[in-house]
């Protein structure tokens, strides 16, 4: 039979702070509620650690909520458009990065990206059309196209 403990922090081995687990006696007792790292459930907090959960349940909720609104955004734009300077053959001097591509986002629709959370498929080295992949929550990708032109 465990005893029942409400995380104070987060442990990688037992949750989430907040989370209500079940561990050893000894465990509970001799390490983590003399290290601060939990507390021992009682009847007021588990009430309070579910209210806990629930509104970050909610904050959650919204967050991807949110994040679905952008995503629909930036798919429903169509495609972008990015100027580069280019030489013989279409080739571009240098390359398209994440950065211009968050750039050009924000300038074409309002809303800013991280460019970390960009990702472009092939490397962009000539003009046309390529795909990037830009990550808006952990799981909500919007799919994009970028059209790239010839600057001038």
């Amino acid at each position: 039979m465990g005893t029942k403990i409400v995380l104070k922090k987060d442990i990688d081995t037992l949750g989430k702070a907040g989370a209500l687990v079940e561990v050893a006696p000894g465990y509970a007792r001799n390490y983590l509620i003399p290290q601060g790292l939990a507390v021992k459930a009682t009847a007021g907090i588990i009430k309070q650690a579910e209210q806990r959960l629930a509104k970050q349940r909610e904050i959650v909720a919204q967050q991807r909520q949110e994040a679905l609104l952008v995503k629909k955004t930036l798919e429903d734009h169509g495609h972008y458009v990015v100027y580069a300077q280019v030489g013989e053959n279409d080739q571009l001097f240098g390359t398209i990065t994440n950065q211009d591509v968050a750039e050009v986002i924000a300038t074409q629709t309002g809303t800013t990206v991280d460019r970390r959370e960009i990702t472009i498929e092939g490397d962009v080295k000539t003009t046309g059309v390529y795909t990037a992949k830009v990550r808006i929550y952990s799981d909500v990708i919007a799919t994009i196209r970028l059209q790239v032109t010839p600057a001038g």
